[in-house]
Formats: C-alpha cells, structure tokens, sequence
C-alpha cells in the first residue's frame, strides 16, 4: 500500500500526536486539519490529503491510541477534543476549517463550540453525534476487539480481520471485511486495526459510560456557531446520522447538507471526487476571507 501521506512529524505532549502537514498556502491563510474516525488513522485520507494540498495548507493527525501517535490512559471525547484544540492552537495557530468523519466529527464539534476562535468552519462528514452512547455498531466492535488478541500474529491477524462480519453489506454483496476490494481491503485495515490501542477499542464500546461526554455533546451541538457543511451518508448503507438527525441538525445550525445516495459511511475513502466537489466552494470562500 503506497504512502501518499507526507513525512510523519510529532507533537510533543501527553499523548505525543503524529502528524502530517503539506501545502504552503499565503501567509495568515485558513489551513485545512483532518480529523479520522474511530479505528481509523491519517492514511485514511490518502485520496484526499495530496488534492487538497495542491491548493491548501493542510494538516492531519493520527487520533490519541491511533496509528503512530501515544497511547493515553484517557480515551473520553472531551480528551479527543482537548488533542484537536492543541493541533489547532501549537500547529495550525491561525484559525482553521476542520474536515472529520465519524466521531472525529463528534470531537470537532465539542472542540469549535469550546473554542469558536480557533475554527472558521466544520466540514463534517457523516458524524458521529446523537448516536453517541448508543452502542452504535457494537457488535462489529466486540468482533475486532477480539481479532485484536491476535495483532501479534500478522497472519493470524489478518485472517481474523478478513472474518469480520460488515455493519451493513456492501455494494456488491460483500458481508465480511475479506471480501471487500478497493480502498477497505484488508490489507489496509489491518495497517488501522494492528497499532490501535486495545483499550480504545474498550472505551469506545463503554461509551453509555462516558456521560461527561454525553452531556458535553449535547451542549456544544446546542452551542456551535461556526459555519458547517454535513455530508451525510445513506441510511440504508450504514450511515451514523440517525432518523431525521441530519435536517434537525441542518437547521439547528443553517448548514449546507450533502446527500450521498447509495455511499456507505466512509464517503472520503469510497467516493473522494464526489466528496471533495461540494468542498471546494466552502474551501474557496473561507480562503477569500484570510
């Protein structure tokens, strides 16, 4: 799997979050901060980082308990949040437009209605909000928390990763991760699944536990005030947004909404020339007001 990422560079901190920055862009001008999903890591924007370095100065990182950055004794969504505000204030330092999917969208919600000054605009992509808590595709979790036990065994690891039963099938039928081709392919998740933390896995099923977080995110969706668009994914393909949540929360905030008929949750990854065409007209005009 070729890296189309830039040179991984660190920020120093409890936990040390790694991250991957490219795009000169004018002085003052908006950068662009990724934020990935759960189980996730900043290879996942790998259709997207290099087309939108072209134009933009952009940074992502990999999650507390992610890819290569620390792993933390604290995996709340207030801590999730706490590590995008110090990539926003020690890396990007002017205010910047947050792109996340899944419940990297949940902690850039908290994080733009805690500190508004730091961010200029939400790209949120099928987030991860009012499900939160819920047990959202539990048994999908409990399935890789076990296939975890075997990380130490690269073939025994992915075998156990190829098993997994899907959330929703996929387009073409597909009910186990092994039998996916394209951008999800095995091989790919478990470059994902063989550093992530086993106790973020555990937290994130315990979320019904996490009412600090519950609570915080009610309030801050109540509170956001920034410009967003949302991208939504279909229902029927295993979207995150719940019954009706996508227009509740399009006219809470005045949002631009996105539908992505047929496109399962991951829409940067499955689909990045459509995910990227209603970007670029937000992109632009927050870049007109550097």
């Amino acid at each position: 799997m070729a890296n189309r990422l830039p040179r991984s560079r660190t920020l120093k901190g409890d936990p040390k979050l790694v991250y991957y920055e490219k795009g000169d862009g004018r002085p003052g001008e908006t950068p662009l901060v990724l934020v990935h999903g759960a189980t996730l890591r900043s290879e996942d924007w790998e259709n997207i980082h290099p087309r939108l370095a072209t134009r933009y100065r952009v940074i992502a990182y990999d999650q507390r308990g992610h890819g290569k950055s620390g792993r933390a004794a604290d995996y709340s969504l207030a801590s999730l949040a706490d590590d995008l505000l110090r990539v926003l204030r020690e890396l990007a330092k002017v205010p910047a437009i947050v792109i996340a999917h899944s419940l990297g969208g949940a902690a850039a919600v908290v994080a733009a209605a805690r500190e508004p000054g730091l961010v200029r605009g939400l790209v949120l992509e099928d987030p991860y909000l009012r499900a939160y808590g819920t047990g959202w595709r539990d048994d999908f979790y409990a399935g890789l928390r076990r296939a975890m036990d075997r990380a130490a065994e690269p073939t025994a690891f992915k075998t156990a990763v190829s098993a997994l039963p899907l959330p929703v099938p996929g387009p073409h039928g597909e009910r186990t991760a092994g039998e996916v081709r394209g951008f999800y392919a095995p091989d790919r998740l478990v470059t994902y699944y063989a550093p992530l933390d086993p106790a973020f896995v555990d937290a994130f099923r315990a979320q019904a536990q996490d009412t600090r977080g519950i609570a915080l995110l009610r309030e801050s969706i109540a509170a956001l005030a920034v410009p967003v668009v949302l991208l939504v994914a279909d229902p029927k393909q295993g979207s995150a947004l719940l019954e009706g949540e996508a227009d509740a929360l399009a006219a809470r905030w005045r949002a631009t909404i996105v539908r992505f008929p047929g496109v399962g949750h991951r829409i940067h990854g499955t689909r990045p020339e459509p995910f990227l065409e209603p970007l670029e007209p937000f992109l632009r005009t927050h870049r007109a007001l550097s």
